[in-house]
């Protein structure tokens, strides 16, 4: 691999990992369009394993992201691992969510999937699937959590 490959090859990953930071901000701002501007224009989000299902596309992503402002939730991101070919990439990462449900408070973890797709020189989202191993009252902790919580 020459030199030039190695930079634009790192260059990409970084661009990627910003775009996964991104998403967090974004939920934190709680600003549906600024979300769904990180998806391609068919992509999708997968949170079935929270009994919510595949939203697909940008209108129905703003929906379904302004319908989990009120959760009020704070997303950390780290351990990423990413392939990338040429214009398309995929990749994991772990998750870390606080959050609050009325007036209690939830922490949860789990793993995120992701296919990404280099549109007009920007990496997007293609397909996000939120793999959630627990999200439960922190009061209740973890430690007997048996699967993922529903919101």
């Amino acid at each position: 691999m020459k030199l030039e490959e190695m930079v634009q090859e790192l260059w990409d990953r970084e661009k990627i990992k910003e775009l996964t930071y991104q998403y967090g901000l974004a939920i934190e701002a709680q600003d549906e369009n600024r979300m769904a501007n990180l998806f391609t224009e068919d992509g999708s989000v997968d949170f079935s394993s929270l009994g919510r299902g595949i939203t697909k596309g940008h209108a129905a992503l703003k929906e379904f992201y302004r319908g989990t402002w009120p959760l009020r939730v704070k997303p950390f991101f780290t351990n990423h691992v990413i392939q990338i070919t040429g214009n398309r990439a995929t990749g994991i990462c772990s998750l870390e969510n606080r959050a609050t449900r009325g007036d209690e408070s939830l922490i949860g973890a789990g793993r995120l999937h992701d296919e990404y797709e280099k549109v007009n020189d920007e990496w997007k989202f293609k397909s996000r699937r939120v793999e959630m191993f627990y999200l439960v009252p922190l009061s209740e902790g973890w430690a007997k959590a048996s699967g993922p919580g529903k919101l």
